[in-house]
């Protein structure tokens, strides 16, 4: 399994876990059931995703990335506590994870774009999953898809 690049996969399982520490945080703070029962969907998502990814490394022979990044979750405390002085926190907490999809869908496609032919095939699986969750944030927030 040498298509793996180990590198650019753990960026991407960084990131990932930055968004899932995102969510984790966002779904004890949110009040609507229904947006709660979205937000665990989406989590699992993120959690195959992670794994998904990080089985490809460990196949590889390499060791796959663990934990996120502190700027993610520098990023994740100040998203907890400004939505927090949201007078609706619920519609706060869909704007920042919309925002934060946005960028996570962009990583993925960067890294396609540099991707071997396998590796990009194995990419892509991930990417439809980031475009489900991406299309739910954005329909909730009632933005346009970038």
């Amino acid at each position: 399994m040498s298509h793996v690049r180990v590198p650019r996969y753990n960026a991407l399982i960084r990131r990932g876990i930055d968004d899932r520490e995102l969510y984790r945080r966002a779904l004890t703070q949110v009040r609507e059931p229904g947006l709660q029962a979205l937000l665990t969907e989406n989590l699992h998502t993120l959690d195959a995703l992670i794994g998904d990814l990080q089985a490809q490394v460990h196949a590889s022979g390499h060791a796959p990335a663990r934990h996120g990044t502190l700027a993610g979750a520098v990023r994740s405390a100040v998203a907890e506590m400004t939505t927090g002085f949201s007078a609706n926190r619920d519609v706060a907490w869909i704007h920042c994870l919309a925002r934060n999809e946005c960028a996570l869908l962009h990583s993925f496609e960067q890294q396609m774009a540099h991707a071997s032919d396998e590796s990009a095939r194995v990419l892509g699986v991930q990417l439809s999953r980031l475009h489900g969750i991406h299309n739910d944030m954005h329909c909730l927030a009632g933005t346009t898809h970038g």
